[in-house]
C-alpha cells in the first residue's frame, strides 16, 4: 500500500513539474490615454522562451468586427523570455519592443492576443463593453492604465514593461479564488520584478514625450520627464534638443515653455534628447531618443451639402489613423471643435451633420479645418478656386479658337461639365479639365499638321504651274531659229 502511495505522490509531483514548463503568453496592462502614451504589455508565465512570429493583436471595430492591431509583420522574428515582459507602444519608450506610430486604442474596446495557429491566446475589454473575455476591466482614465492583479483587471498608474500597480485591498479580498492560474501568474510576475528593481543601479534618467507621427508644416509638440537617483523629479540643469532635420534647441529646465517644432519635409527623424544636470557641463547625465514620422497632412474637407441639408465631409487620405482631437471646422460664422478620442481611420471619412456642427449653406464659402496648433490644414473655398480661375480663363479664349475648338471649349462652361455661375459651387474635377486641356492640345496640334500639309500642297501646285507656264513661253522662241525652203 505505502508503495502506491508513493508512486502516486511521484506521479503527481511528475505532472506538476510537466505543467510548471509551459509557456504561457497572455494581455497583462494597457494604456489608452494619452495617445501619444498608448502601449500595450504581454507577459509570459512560463520557462520556455516564446517566438512571436505570426501572432498578432486585434481590436475591435465601431462595425463590430475585429481589424488588425499590430500586425504578423510586427511581431515577425520577435521572441518573448520566460518570465518576462514584451512591449507595444506608440511612442519609443527606453524598452519598448515594438513602436507602432498610429496604434489606435480608445475607451470602451476590446482587443484580443492570437497565436501562430490563429487561435485567441487572450482577450480583454474596457470601459462599458461586454465582449471582453473572462474578466472585462475598468474604463482607465487619463494617464491611467488597466493592468492584471490576482485574477482581476484594476486601473492605476501606468508601468510599462515592469511590475504592474496593484490594491493591497483587492490582494486581500479574496478574488484570487477568480482565477488561480492567472493569480499564480502574478505572484510570478511579482516575485521576478523585485529581484531585478533590486538588482537595478538608480540612475538619471530622461524621456521624450510625444507623438511619433507628425505632419509637413505643421508644429509638433516636444516634451520631457526627468527623473533623479530617487525617481523625482528634476528642475534645474538643461536639456540640448536635436530634431534631426538640422535644427536644435538648448534650453534650461526651469524655462517651462513647451516646446514645438516644425518639419518641412516628408520623411524620417531621429530626435536626440541630452540632460544636463549642471548646465556648464559639456558631458550629458541622461540621454533619450525617438523616431519621428513625417508625412503630408492630407486630411481634407471632401464634400459639402446643399442648402436643405449642408453636411460636411471630412476624409483621411493618408496611410495612417489620425487623430483629430481637438481639431476645429471653422467658418466666418460659427465654429466646431471635434471631441477628444475622435479618431480618423486611414482611408475612411466621417459626415458631419449640420444638426451637430449647426453649419448652414452660408457658411460654404469659407470653411476651413484647423489643426491642435491653429494651422489651417485644409481650405475649401482655395480647393476650388483654381477650377474656376481655370473656367474663366478658358472663355477668355474662345473667341480666338477654331469652330471646333470653340465646340470643346464651351463644354467646360456648359452643362455637360455642371459649371454654374461664380456663386455657385463648381462641380468640375481638376481631372476633367485636364482631359479638356488635353483634347485642346490634340485639336490643335492636328489643325497644325493640317495647315502645314495644305500649305505644302498650295506651294507644290504653284511651283508646278510656274514651271509649266515658263515651259509655254520658251517654245515659241525655238520654233523662230527654223526656215521652211520650198523646193
Amino acid at each position: 500500500m505505502s508503495k502506491k502511495i508513493i508512486l502516486m505522490f511521484l506521479w503527481f509531483v511528475f505532472l506538476l513539474s510537466f505543467k510548471s514548463v509551459h509557456a504561457e503568453v497572455f494581455i497583462n496592462e494597457v494604456q489608452v490615454s494619452p495617445p501619444e502614451g498608448r502601449f500595450i504589455e504581454l507577459f509570459n508565465s512560463g520557462t520556455s522562451s516564446v517566438n512571436l512570429t505570426d501572432w498578432y493583436i486585434q481590436r475591435k471595430t465601431t462595425t463590430g468586427t475585429f481589424g488588425s492591431l499590430v500586425t504578423k509583420t510586427d511581431f515577425e522574428n520577435k521572441t518573448i523570455e520566460p518570465n518576462s515582459y514584451f512591449l507595444i507602444s506608440r511612442s519609443s519608450l527606453s524598452n519598448s519592443n515594438i513602436v507602432i506610430g498610429d496604434m489606435t486604442l480608445t475607451e470602451s474596446n476590446t482587443i484580443q492576443l492570437k497565436n501562430s495557429d490563429g487561435n485567441v491566446a487572450d482577450k480583454v475589454g474596457w470601459g462599458s463593453v461586454t465582449d471582453c473575455g473572462s474578466i472585462c476591466a475598468p474604463n482607465p482614465s487619463e494617464n491611467k492604465s488597466i493592468g492584471r492583479s490576482f485574477g482581476s483587471w484594476i486601473a492605476g498608474s501606468p508601468t510599462p514593461g515592469a511590475q504592474n500597480y496593484t490594491n493591497a485591498s483587492l490582494q486581500l479580498s479574496g478574488s484570487v479564488s477568480n482565477d488561480l492560474g492567472l493569480a499564480s501568474n502574478s505572484l510570478v510576475l511579482n516575485t521576478n520584478e523585485t529581484k531585478t528593481k533590486v538588482a537595478e543601479t538608480p540612475k538619471i534618467k530622461t524621456k521624450i514625450i510625444t507623438k511619433i507621427l507628425a505632419f509637413v508644416n505643421t508644429p509638433i509638440e516636444f516634451k520631457a520627464n526627468t527623473t533623479g537617483y530617487s525617481n523625482e523629479s528634476l528642475f534645474y540643469g538643461k536639456y540640448f534638443w536635436n530634431f534631426g532635420d538640422g535644427d536644435s534647441k538648448e534650453m534650461r529646465l526651469d524655462n517651462l515653455e513647451k516646446i514645438y517644432h516644425t518639419f518641412f519635409y516628408e520623411g524620417e527623424y531621429i530626435v536626440n534628447l541630452e540632460y544636463y544636470q549642471n548646465y556648464y557641463s559639456d558631458f550629458p547625465d541622461a540621454f533619450d531618443k525617438v523616431i519621428i514620422k513625417v508625412i503630408k497632412a492630407n486630411v481634407s474637407i471632401s464634400n459639402v451639402g446643399d442648402d436643405k441639408d449642408f453636411f460636411v465631409e471630412i476624409t483621411n487620405n493618408t496611410n495612417y489613423d489620425v487623430d483629430i482631437s481637438k481639431w476645429v471646422l471653422l467658418s466666418e460664422m460659427r465654429s466646431f471643435t471635434f471631441p477628444k478620442n475622435m479618431i480618423l481611420e486611414s482611408k475612411k471619412k466621417i459626415v458631419l451633420s449640420p444638426k451637430i456642427t449647426n453649419f448652414s449653406i452660408a457658411d460654404k464659402n469659407n470653411l476651413k479645418l484647423i489643426n491642435l496648433q491653429g494651422e489651417t490644414v485644409f481650405d475649401y473655398q482655395e480647393s476650388v478656386m483654381p477650377i474656376k480661375a481655370l473656367a474663366k480663363n478658358t472663355a477668355s479664349k474662345i473667341s480666338t479658337l477654331s469652330s471646333d475648338q470653340s465646340n470643346l471649349t464651351a463644354k467646360l462652361l456648359e452643362g455637360s461639365f455642371a459649371i454654374k455661375s461664380e456663386d455657385n459651387q463648381i462641380a468640375v474635377s481638376n481631372s476633367e479639365v485636364e482631359n479638356i486641356q488635353n483634347d485642346l492640345n490634340t485639336k490643335n496640334k492636328f489643325l497644325y499638321l493640317i495647315g502645314l500639309f495644305v500649305f505644302l500642297g498650295i506651294s507644290a501646285s504653284g511651283a508646278y504651274f510656274v514651271r509649266n507656264h515658263n515651259r509655254k513661253n520658251i517654245l515659241p522662241k525655238i520654233g523662230d531659229d527654223f526656215e521652211i525652203i520650198d523646193e
